[in-house]
């Protein structure tokens, strides 16, 4: 039955033909990035005009593998590795001993994710501002796989590899009974086009109510899911194991996908009362106190057209001989419909259908507070859960809370994020360098500092341009902007 888990994870990965902007997203100068974030918040912005021409994020975290290489994983970018890990043709070789497990009697998760950012403006208009963003995503997750079970899968379920030393087989006792947890895989990827537009309204002492939306467009490229309920099982002898029930759900489903997703946005800019300002206060609060913001970001969904989807839900036991049924299981052909090809010969139980299925965008809560400490100097404060099951099939963002202090001028701007990252597990501390167009940042710092031993990685970067209010390019532009709405309305007239 091991054996089976693992290829189900793995024959979905096979068929598959395949963010982190908190520290950018917070500042006066963040633009069309305060979208990322917040719809409202390009509302309150120093720019006229930013025009974002291309962005990246990649990541990738687990709490079970570590990679401890012998050198710098940079030495792979020129090749630079020492002889003895090289082969005879010269490229690099790789030993499976570098791997290293984390056993701690934990369920594992993995998560790996990208963004391309791709051409996204806002535009100051007479009041509201509004914005055009693109963007490119894929993830995939593992969430929940038992530590015995994960081991097996790493030592290909192989009995001479002992790869089921962890399940702590009892001779003594041959009606000990096992759990498989509850567990997901998941792979999803999607292109989206939005429209923001926010807007602010102003109050008394120079606070600002401020309220957004971006309305999307999304088509689905593909992906695929495993589920594994709860499932108990007996280990009468070393090579076999008699499941009391089946709970499988897998499928795939490529194209054809469309859907439609929102976001929605608050934030209010807070000054004290004028009668409560000091000198002091207004020498070191001149744009806010506090700028508090409150958002629900990717509402929505995918419908694809033309999933293919399985399950296997049986009552009755069911009984595997592992050592058996191992060739037959490796020579496979390792697709989906492989996979059914083996289980529809060990389990007349299997259901297949073809149809619609709703994949939902990875839905999640955002709130902020940013502090300012005195003149360009501030704390941006972050918490991001996600609405989204760890189980589900869905496409899903990892919660965390972020403090992350920022100093920032037009052109020169940096922050250092520290995090409780990836659902709270791991402490991890960042940088973020803004110099003129580029930008540049990692929400975990020492992964770039330590490449011998990497557990996880992240890293986003980009170049944008930008025209500040009342500066001379924003001026031409706006000038721009109405002189062609002054020519449509004369067009208009004259027809």
């Amino acid at each position: 039955m091991h054996r089976i888990i693992g290829l189900i994870v793995f024959a979905i990965c096979g068929q598959l033909d395949a963010q982190h902007y908190g520290p950018l997203g917070h500042g006066y100068y963040a633009g069309v990035h305060a979208a990322r974030v917040n719809p409202a918040l390009t509302a309150y912005s120093a720019y006229d005009i930013h025009f974002n021409i291309v962005g990246g994020w990649v990541n990738a975290n687990n709490n079970y593998l570590k990679l401890s290489l012998p050198y710098s994983a940079y030495k792979f970018i020129d090749n630079g590795m020492a002889p003895q890990y090289k082969t005879e043709n010269g490229n690099p070789t790789f030993d499976t001993n570098w791997i290293k497990e984390r056993i701690n009697g934990n369920n594992k998760f993995i998560a790996a994710g990208a963004q391309m950012y791709g051409p996204s403006v806002m535009l100051k208009l007479k009041g509201v501002t509004v914005g055009l963003l693109t963007d490119a995503n894929v993830s995939a997750r593992v969430s929940g796989i038992s530590e015995p079970l994960a081991h097996a899968i790493l030592k290909d379920m192989s009995i001479n590899r002992n790869a089921y030393q962890y399940f702590n087989f009892d001779a003594s006792n041959p009606n000990k009974t096992y759990t498989i947890p509850q567990a997901t895989v998941s792979v999803n990827s999607w292109v989206s086009t939005g429209i923001n537009v926010s807007y602010s309204i102003p109050q008394i002492w120079k606070k600002q109510l401020l309220i957004g939306i971006t309305a999307k467009r999304v088509w689905g490229i593909g992906g695929g899911y495993a589920q594994i309920g709860e499932m108990n099982f007996t280990h009468p002898t070393r090579e076999k194991i008699i499941l009391d029930q089946t709970n499988i759900k897998y499928g795939t489903y490529n194209g054809s996908g469309s859907g439609s997703g929102m976001d929605l946005g608050l934030g209010w800019v807070y000054h004290k009362p004028d009668y409560k300002q000091n000198g002091y206060y207004r020498s070191h609060h001149k744009q806010y106190i506090y700028k508090f913001g409150l958002s629900v970001m990717d509402i929505g969904a995918i419908r694809y057209r033309k999933a293919e989807t399985r399950q296997i839900l049986n009552a009755a036991p069911q009984v595997w001989d592992l050592q058996n049924e191992k060739d037959r299981f490796l020579s496979m052909d390792y697709s989906i419909f492989g996979l059914d090809n083996i289980l529809k010969t060990d389990l007349s139980t299997l259901e297949a259908k073809k149809g619609e299925l709703m994949v939902g965008l990875p839905t999640r809560l955002v709130f902020s507070v940013d502090y300012m400490l005195k003149k360009q100097f501030f704390i941006n404060t972050q918490w991001v859960q996600s609405l989204r099951s760890r189980y589900s099939i869905h496409a899903r963002y990892q919660s965390f809370l972020m403090v992350a202090p920022r100093y920032e001028t037009p052109f020169f701007e940096v922050s250092v994020p520290l995090a409780l990252e990836y659902d709270y597990r791991s402490f991890r501390a960042g940088a973020m360098v803004r110099v003129g167009w580029f930008y540049i940042g990692t929400n975990s710092l020492m992964s770039l500092l330590n490449t011998k031993q990497v557990r996880d990685a992240d890293l986003y970067l980009g170049v944008a341009i930008s025209a500040l209010t009342g500066s001379r390019s924003a001026l031409r532009m706006q000038k721009f902007i109405e002189s062609r709405s002054v020519k449509k309305v004369d067009s208009c007239h004259k027809m």
